[in-house]
């Protein structure tokens, strides 16, 4: 049997999923099969709407987020430039040769 890797609630088969497979033979299977299929089809559709409208807004954020950025870089730039800026250097720990080593006890 294949195994199957699941990534989201998506991938899970459903019993409709599965009774989708076969074949209806008859007249009333084919009709509620096809009412089950646009009902979905049709939720899917909102789904995609909702996904496209929170895409946008989210891309608009993303945006404004990127401007505020790049405002306030230049805003920094004009109050120090960046050749005035001082690299870390790595601290110095003093120790106190009183204490050599501490104990720890769980």
């Amino acid at each position: 049997m294949k195994t199957i890797h699941v990534r989201s609630m998506r991938d899970i088969p459903t019993t409709q999923g599965l009774k989708s497979r076969s074949t209806p033979d008859t007249s009333e299977k084919v009709t509620s099969e096809l009412a089950m299929l646009e009902h979905e089809k049709a939720r899917l559709e909102r789904e995609n709407l909702i996904w496209t409208s929170n895409e946008k807004k989210t891309l608009a954020r993303i945006f404004q987020a990127q401007q505020r950025i790049d405002l306030l870089r230049s805003l920094l730039d004009e109050i120090s430039p960046r050749t005035d800026i001082i690299k870390p250097q790595a601290e110095v720990v003093k120790r106190n040769p009183k204490y050599r080593e501490v104990k720890l006890e769980y």
